[in-house]
């Protein structure tokens, strides 16, 4: 199984240890931070700033007004990783720091940036771990862990984050009781696969943290991260069981990445796609008004035509409600060699295919819902006179007004998008 440890022999990765000489460098500072990626990272930045407020550090949103800028940096695919890249090198007048992936897994690519510095996210979790940390905000992220147990060979990230290192549950519940004081509403659990939690102690699976977790306010409501097929399959039943029960979104995310068994076994992913439709009949029967997200990948080296096209049958069969699709893009140290890379026009073209029947397949299952009332939460402002909201299956819901955030009410659905429906406020 190719790890993080046994890849550092490749010169692109060197690994650092987490030091807090940053927390010194920024106190009392004005810092801008800029997080890219996911949930995850999300939730590193959350927990930087409490401690940098603790520090009498000011958090700014304009980096005109820093003296410092903090980017939590994501390099899942190589068009990211030059994202970030430029975004680094756009502040050549400020001190810079970067953490999240690039510098756990890319080092070198900050060598030719000497004022560029580099913040571990496990020294964050040890300055946040002293620190009060007191949320305010109807959306909130929680974490579990980073790291997870497979050997994709596709995922830079597991080269960055490691092995799963499972937080114990009476953190979690702290942390998911203190969100919810704070006004969260929607409280997204996050990881890099939540199914794999407590394989690295033996001591709790993800269905018993969820069992477990601490009664909530009514208007709060939990939405599961990532969970890889892999992980789940021998926790199905009881995470479904404990989601239909509890206080959770019905909402799954299911990353399949191919249709196709071949492919799938290239990947690494440790499951094939009789083991993805077993996992969405146990969920869709404990919770048969279910929203399923899920990633595919196109274009993965050795792909052929009716690999693609399996992908696309698995996708008609699934019906899911929202879907990613990422260009195969190849990863250093992840152990997938380059000699068998498909054109990108190829890889292009059946992302593209993907994507135009899925959007018709969305626009056509939305423009259903036209005319139906829907109970919603109003979770975040898009722009002056623009919210969105989240009915309890997690779909979005635009309404074109100004109205406060965490508040729970009915609407009258107008109209639709492939991606979100609008709505209209029902009067009391």
């Amino acid at each position: 199984m190719i790890t993080r440890d046994n890849i550092i022999k490749n010169s692109i990765f060197t690994l650092f240890e987490p030091d807090r000489q940053w927390e010194e460098a920024l106190s009392g500072k004005a810092v801008y931070i800029r997080t890219f990626g996911c949930a995850y990272n999300f939730g590193d930045s959350d927990l930087l700033e409490s401690v940098l407020k603790n520090l009498g550090s000011v958090i700014v949103t304009d980096p005109g007004q820093a003296e410092v800028v903090v980017i939590n940096t994501c390099i899942v695919i190589g068009s990211t990783e030059r994202k970030m890249i430029k975004e680094i090198a756009s502040y050549p007048d400020h001190e810079v720091y970067v953490t999240g992936c690039l510098p756990l897994a890319m080092p070198a690519l900050l060598q030719d940036m000497p004022h560029v510095k580099a913040i571990h996210p496990d020294s964050i979790h040890l300055a946040a771990a002293t620190v009060p940390h007191v949320h305010d905000g109807v959306v909130s992220v929680v974490q579990i862990g980073p790291g997870c147990v497979g050997s994709c060979r596709y995922c830079i990230t597991r080269c960055a984050r490691g092995s799963i290192r499972s937080i114990p549950p009476e953190k979690i519940y702290e942390k998911i009781t203190g969100c919810a004081r704070g006004g969260a509403v929607e409280i997204r659990m996050a990881g890099q696969d939540l199914s794999a939690y407590g394989h690295d102690t033996g001591l709790w699976t993800l269905a018993s943290l969820l069992e477990n977790i601490p009664p909530l306010p009514k208007t709060a409501l939990i939405r599961l991260g990532m969970m890889n097929p892999e992980t789940l399959k021998p926790i199905a039943r009881d995470v479904a069981r404990v989601m239909k029960n509890g206080q959770f979104f019905s909402f799954l995310h299911l990353p399949v990445q191919s249709g196709s068994d071949r492919v799938l076994d290239l990947m690494g992913r440790g499951y094939h796609v009789a083991d993805i439709l077993n996992i969405i009949e146990i969920f869709r029967a404990e919770i048969p008004d279910l929203t399923i997200a899920t990633d595919i990948i196109t274009g993965f080296s050795g792909e052929t035509d009716r690999d693609h096209e399996e992908t696309l049958s698995l996708v008609r069969r699934l019906l899911p409600g929202m879907i990613n699709v990422t260009r195969y893009s190849w990863r250093p140290g992840t152990g997938m060699g380059r000699e068998n890379e498909l054109p990108d026009r190829i890889r292009k073209n059946r992302s593209r295919t993907i994507i135009h029947e899925m959007y018709a397949m969305f626009q056509k299952a939305n423009e259903k819902k036209i005319g139906t009332m829907m109970s919603v939460t109003s979770v975040e402002k898009l722009r002056p006179g623009s919210i969105m909201a989240r009915s309890k299956r997690y779909e979005g819901v635009v309404i074109k007004e100004d109205y406060q955030l965490g508040v729970s009410f009915t609407v009258r659905i107008t109209g639709c998008t492939p991606h979100y429906l609008i709505g209209e406020r029902v009067r009391d």
